[in-house]
């Protein structure tokens, strides 16, 4: 059974033996590629444009960076940070701590605050891996008890960043504690303190 010249030609899309069909699609491919080069140019110009335009920094920040060689203090930022400071080894309970700056909290057994004020205050308290059990990890002061509070257990090293932005009275004191007792793993334990205003 064969088919007829003219079935073939109807079921190619050869009406007439004029081509007609096959070149309107070739003409839809011409026009695609086109369209399809014009997507690349405009791409590859919008990224070399971007890479290439970088906004200069801001006038104060070129003169900050004229003078590198001097040291710069910060006080814009009210921030003390805090580390660890007791072995790796120790079962701790309370959690003393040790900062190079001493401008609005002194240390002593816990952390007194020196001036009233808006403070953030955070926190991040890593057990050592091989600790099993479940412990609790408090920031708290001595006017108002727990101001923030992280529960760990065997699957769940780490409190994770914990943070909290409070009133503190002048000669407020605060402390840190892990309880039952536990090694502590120094590295990825802090404490910081902004003073808000």
């Amino acid at each position: 059974m064969s088919l007829s010249a003219e079935c073939c030609s109807d079921k190619t899309g050869d009406r007439g033996g004029g081509g007609g069909a096959l070149a309107q699609q070739r003409r839809l491919i011409r026009g695609l590629l086109v369209w399809a080069t014009l997507l690349t140019l405009g791409l590859i110009t919008s990224i070399t444009l971007h890479c290439i335009h970088r906004e200069s920094p801001a006038p104060d920040l070129q003169q900050d960076s004229r003078n590198l060689s001097q040291p710069q203090q910060y006080m814009d930022i009210n921030l003390m940070s805090f580390s660890p400071n007791w072995s790796e080894k120790e079962m701790v309970e309370l959690l003393q701590w040790k900062t190079v700056d001493l401008s609005f909290i002194n240390i002593t057994e816990q952390l007194n605050v020196k001036t009233e004020g808006l403070y953030f205050l955070y926190l991040q308290v890593t057990l050592d891996p091989r600790m099993k059990g479940n412990y609790t990890i408090t920031l708290q002061s001595n006017n108002r008890n727990v101001i923030l509070k992280g529960l760990l257990n065997e699957s769940k090293h780490s409190t994770g960043f914990m943070g909290k932005g409070i009133m503190l009275n002048s000669k407020e004191s605060l402390n840190v504690t892990c309880k039952p007792k536990a090694k502590i793993w120094t590295n990825e334990t802090y404490l910081g303190v902004i003073k808000l205003r």
